[in-house]
């Protein structure tokens, strides 16, 4: 090798790597740029459900109604804004394997827990009916969803000094095109927890009495 091709092969080289460096961070912005996008901008409605311990037991005078009183947020992870539809209940008494649906069917603020059923004053706990809820993306929601039975009333499940299993699933609106249903998050997660139902008088609860229950597992 003469040295005219050897100065050549030394300047060649670092030129070279400079070049391929250079590719090569062009490519690793490239794809941050690509993550940015997603993140911010593309990525679907991911909705996750978060339930609070603490959660109320009630009896609903005007048709005599069982009703679960549930605390929750629900949060969307995704940049797209999402909506859930409605929320339902599947409670199981572990004592006798008896099982009942109950769905959202109410909301509650603050003045429920301080007002009262009264059915022959004609007076009734302030709430308004369940609505489905807009999630922003990267945004939540918090509530307290008052449940009540999907059908047969008259069939109670919530027995006194009792355990109950509950398993709580959300329906999210689905999307309409093909490319939305291929980049959308899988369902949420299903919810279920073992609640100790204390000792009541069954009268102490139909007078109006909001019962706390002790969550066990989350």
């Amino acid at each position: 090798m003469t040295s005219e091709e050897a100065t050549v092969s030394v300047d060649t080289t670092p030129r070279t790597i400079r070049l391929w460096l250079a590719t090569m961070f062009s490519g690793f912005a490239l794809l941050g740029s690509g993550v940015s996008l997603w993140e911010s901008t593309l990525k679907q409605a991911e909705v996750k459900l978060y339930v609070s311990e603490n959660i109320f037991f009630a009896r609903d005078p005007w048709g005599s109604y069982e009703v679960l009183i549930v605390p929750l947020t629900i949060a969307n992870r995704g940049a797209r804004d999402g909506a859930v539809l409605s929320l339902a209940l599947d409670v199981k008494n572990t004592a006798n394997g008896q099982s009942k649906r109950f769905k959202s069917s109410y909301m509650a603020e603050a003045p429920y827990f301080g007002g009262r059923d009264d059915v022959t004053a004609n007076l009734r706990r302030p709430k308004r009916p369940f609505a489905p809820r807009s999630v922003a993306g990267r945004g939540a929601c918090t509530g307290t969803v008052l449940f009540y039975p999907e059908d047969a009333p008259e069939k109670k499940i919530v027995d006194s000094n009792s355990k109950i299993e509950m398993t709580l699933t959300v329906a999210v609106l689905t999307q309409t095109s093909w490319l939305e249903r291929f980049l959308s998050a899988p369902p949420p997660t299903p919810a279920t927890l073992m609640v100790e139902v204390p000792q009541y008088l069954p009268g102490q609860i139909i007078g109006g009495y909001i019962l706390p229950l002790k969550v066990s597992a989350l």
